[in-house]
C-alpha cells in the first residue's frame, strides 16, 4: 500500500495493523502445522531406523550363534592331527601285515616249487639208478 501519508488515518493504521496480525497468526498456524509433520515424519524415521537397527542386530546375532555353533562342532587342529597321526599309524600296521601275509605266501609258493624240483631230482635220480643197474 503506498498510498500518500496525508490519508493515514488511525483507522487505516488499525486495519494494516490486524491485516499483520492475521498475517502473522496464520504464519504462526502454518509453521505449527509445519512443525507437527515434521516431528511426526521423525518420529516415523527414528521408529524405522530402530526397526532397522534391530533387524540388523538380530542377524548379526544369528551370525554370532552360527559361528559359535561351528566353533563347537568343528574339528579342531589338534584334534584333526590326532586322528591322522592314528589313520597314519594304522595304515602303516595294515601295510607291514598285508606284507608279511605276501611274503609269507611267496615264501611258501617258493617252498613247494623246492618240494616239487627236489621230488624231480630224486625221481630223476632213481630212474639213472634204474638204468645203470642190470
Amino acid at each position: 500500500m503506498t498510498e500518500e501519508p496525508e490519508s493515514w488515518s488511525i483507522e487505516t493504521l488499525r486495519a494494516i495493523l490486524q491485516e499483520r496480525d492475521v498475517r502473522y497468526a496464520q504464519r504462526f498456524i502454518d509453521m505449527e502445522r509445519a512443525l507437527t509433520a515434521a516431528l511426526v515424519a521423525s518420529e516415523k524415521a527414528i521408529i524405522k531406523a530402530e526397526v532397522a537397527t534391530e533387524k540388523r542386530f538380530e542377524s548379526v546375532n544369528e551370525f554370532r550363534t552360527t559361528l559359535s555353533d561351528q566353533a563347537t562342532n568343528f574339528v579342531t587342529r589338534a584334534e584333526f592331527a590326532a586322528t591322522t597321526e592314528r589313520d597314519r599309524e594304522r595304515l602303516t600296521e595294515l601295510t607291514d601285515r598285508l606284507n608279511k601275509s605276501e611274503g609269507r605266501g611267496s615264501g611258501l609258493q617258493a617252498g613247494w616249487v623246492y618240494l616239487l624240483g627236489a621230488v624231480a631230482a630224486l625221481g630223476t635220480l632213481v630212474s639213472m639208478y634204474l638204468l645203470i643197474k642190470p
